[in-house]
């Protein structure tokens, strides 16, 4: 439990400074130092589980938290990639959003609010991910259940 929100990040930290544990739950990553702290526990071989507010389209477009999916990095490319591109989306651009990095976390869960018996699960965090800053819809698996019924439905789709 952390005392103050604003520690939650050094809280993190101390864990698996002093703990070594083989897995830490986090509520509500939504802060930058925070995701840093997620950085050093994954680096350091520990399996985070963790909640932050949005989809996963949500958290590439926000600066602060994004790092949790790999981070996303402006290039600039060369004038013959620029020109080839231009000739399937129209528009000459030397300049493309990226993925930084990898995923701190191995399985994206999205929950929307106010819809109890389904979730979206993204498999591969860093392929969609580059999905989405390719301006493409990005895979999941759509996992309902029906309490009358008392069965799980999956669905294939994309987002």
């Amino acid at each position: 439990m952390v005392p103050e929100l604003d520690k939650q990040a050094d809280v993190m930290i101390e864990c698996v400074q002093n703990h070594t544990p083989h897995c830490i739950l986090v509520d509500e990553i939504g802060r930058t130092r925070e995701v840093f702290a997620a950085e050093t526990c994954k680096n350091r071989g520990v399996r985070m589980v963790a909640t932050a507010h949005g989809d996963l389209r949500t958290l590439v477009e926000n600066k602060a938290l994004n790092r949790l999916v790999g981070g996303v990095e402006t290039v600039a490319i060369g004038d013959a990639q620029a020109l080839g591109e231009s000739m399937i989306s129209g528009r000459f651009n030397k300049l493309r959003s990226q993925r930084a990095g990898r995923p701190i976390f191995d399985v994206v869960i999205e929950l929307q609010s106010g819809v109890h018996n389904e979730c979206r699960i993204v498999v591969n965090p860093g392929q969609a991910v580059d999905d989405i800053l390719e301006g493409r819809r990005y895979e999941t698996h759509r996992r309902r259940f029906d309490p009358d019924l008392g069965r799980m439905s999956f669905v294939f789709e994309k987002r």
